[in-house]
């Protein structure tokens, strides 16, 4: 059982231990630290049984800091190296199992290191690099100051409170005497949310309900009449006595700009960042390093059937038109002779000129269908199409209205 409880012992430190040449030192420091313990020619110094120490969770080391504590560790680290140096001899280094746990550290190492390179790189070169313009903050501070940066009469206060005639005389005497709103508080205040941070409850808004004593209507009152470091008091509450001291004061209206261009700048940060990522950096990147995609990789493969082949393109002729235009042509290659090869060539081509533009190639997509399938009830459509693409509509379709001259006009009798 002794030995069960030690090497549990033992996988518990080295589980956050960084490696036996980490820990133990080989004579390098003998002359600054003590030698607690020698392993054949391997020696064990002070500072290894501190390094094992800090391994340690906080709720489970104070049990091996004392002297005793320290040579049960002592013992653990012995045993530790011992079943190291001997696994070694045996060679087990080079067991599968070993190598494989070595090879999955490394993998995090590497994986660690990519993320904090990304990290990095991130805030560095994207994050830092986008400054946003002047004009932009203005304009969001000015879309908002009649909400967002709107603001009613605020107080700044602070407080003490006591509970006895006794206490309050003394808060009395020290505030007609001079002393600091901030000393009396520390001294006599009865309040623990407040006292140790001099009294301060806070920012007040007006006709709201004050921090700790909800509404109070005679001091919410002074308060607001007050200047700044007024000594107002003593008021009773269920709470007990209370002086108070305005700290602060803020008016009515906009708060400044300088005061929320902090804000302003994290709320417009975050879309300016992406869209100089997006537009700016990853274009550059591709074009410095060289980005190459297989696309037909991602096309569908040919198990697909032709009739699912060709509502998928249809799907995607609005959401996706350069995508439809693939899986038109694929659906041509691999299905030249089916009955709808010619209206996946027409609308090849209506997909090029209506959705993405590009008026040459749909020509050439609409020619191979007279070309190909001269036959089809499109070829009257792609002729058509090709004359007139890009052609505004209100140009096509003009209505004309004959005139009449008011001479050749006569009522039915002729006259």
């Amino acid at each position: 059982m002794r030995f069960i409880y030690i090497f549990a012992g033992m996988l518990i430190l080295a589980a956050g231990a960084c490696g036996t040449q980490e820990r133990l030192n080989h004579g390098n420091n003998a002359d600054t630290t003590r030698v607690l313990a020698t392993v054949g020619e391997m020696e064990i110094t002070e500072k290894a049984i501190n390094k094992e120490l800090e391994l340690i969770p906080p709720y489970q080391r104070s049990s091996f800091e004392t002297p005793e504590g320290k040579r049960l560790l002592l013992d653990h680290i012995i045993e530790r190296e011992l079943l190291l140096l001997e696994a070694m001899n045996l060679g087990l280094e080079k067991d599968s199992f070993v190598i494989a746990q070595v090879e999955l550290a490394m993998q995090q190492v590497e994986s660690a290191r990519d993320r904090a390179l990304l990290q990095t790189y991130y805030q560095q070169e994207i994050v830092d690099a986008v400054v946003i313009p002047e004009e932009d903050i203005l304009a969001y501070y000015n879309d908002h100051v009649d909400d967002i940066y709107y603001q009613e009469h605020q107080v700044k206060v602070s407080q003490v409170i006591v509970s006895s005639e006794d206490a309050t005389a003394d808060v009395a005497a020290a505030l007609e005497a001079g002393d600091t709103f901030e000393s009396v508080v520390t001294t006599f205040s009865e309040h623990a949310p407040t006292m140790p941070s001099g009294g301060d409850m806070g920012w007040v808004t007006i006709n709201s309900p004050l921090p700790y004593l909800g509404e109070q209507a005679d001091i919410s009152e002074a308060l607001f009449d007050a200047d700044i470091d007024d000594i107002l008091g003593p008021f009773s509450t269920a709470m007990g006595v209370h002086y108070f001291t305005v700290t602060d004061k803020r008016d009515e209206g906009a708060r400044p700009l300088e005061e929320v261009r902090e804000s302003i700048e994290n709320t417009l940060k975050p879309t300016l960042v992406n869209s100089y990522f997006q537009d700016t950096v990853v274009p550059r990147l591709r074009e410095s390093y060289g980005v190459t995609i297989n696309e037909d990789a991602f096309l569908p493969d040919e198990s697909v059937e032709p009739d699912s082949l060709f509502q998928s393109a249809q799907n995607l002729m609005e959401s996706n038109p350069e995508s439809a235009v693939q899986y038109y042509k694929l659906f041509i290659q691999r299905f030249p002779d089916h009955e709808n090869a010619h209206q996946a060539q027409f609308l090849m081509g209506f997909t090029l000129s209506e959705y993405t533009g590009d008026y040459e190639k749909a020509a050439d997509a609409f020619q191979q269908l007279i070309d190909n399938y001269p036959e089809s009830d499109f070829v009257d459509d792609a002729e058509w199409m090709i004359e007139n693409m890009g052609t505004p509509p209100e140009s096509l379709f003009i209505e004309t209205i004959p005139l009449i001259e008011e001479d050749v006009i006569t009522d039915s009798s002729g006259e």
